[in-house]
């Protein structure tokens, strides 16, 4: 079974930087900017916590980081009750090097929609993963 979002792309940054940013799990508002209020972060590496408050939305999101492994598999789980349309959310971002120097992340997560339609939450979460590839592109 693959996942019931993806998105693949290449970016013009070294493997270590995205890895890096990705480690800065509760950093998530630089790449995010104006959609998200306030990170606080709970915890140190696998098992640390974000809980997110997200701009005009009420409630938080809560979120585990579960993997971080030799800077090419990242994964976070969302583990409390949250305002997203969506239940048992797992994400898995691979990196490999790509031949020209730069990264291929793939991102990857699978969930229950829960009061919006499957198709609306494919779409919210191919374009946060976009934004967030964009904003590790850029930072």
């Amino acid at each position: 079974m693959g996942y019931a979002v993806v998105v693949d792309k290449t970016i013009p940054v070294a493997r270590s930087k995205v890895f890096a940013s990705l480690m800065d799990f509760g950093g998530v508002g630089k790449l995010l900017g104006d959609a998200v209020e306030s990170c606080t972060l709970t915890g140190v590496g696998v098992g640390a916590e974000r809980t997110i408050k997200l701009k005009g939305a009420p409630g938080e999101v809560i979120e585990r980081l579960d993997c971080a492994y030799e800077q090419s598999v990242f994964s976070y789980s969302i583990v409390a009750p949250s305002p997203l349309p969506l239940d048992h959310y797992h994400a898995v971002v691979t990196l490999s090097d790509a031949p020209d120097g730069g990264c291929r992340v793939v991102w990857g997560s699978n969930w229950v929609a829960k009061g919006a339609p499957e198709a609306e939450v494919k779409t919210m979460l191919t374009g946060l993963y976009e934004n967030l590839i964009n904003a590790i592109a850029k930072a």
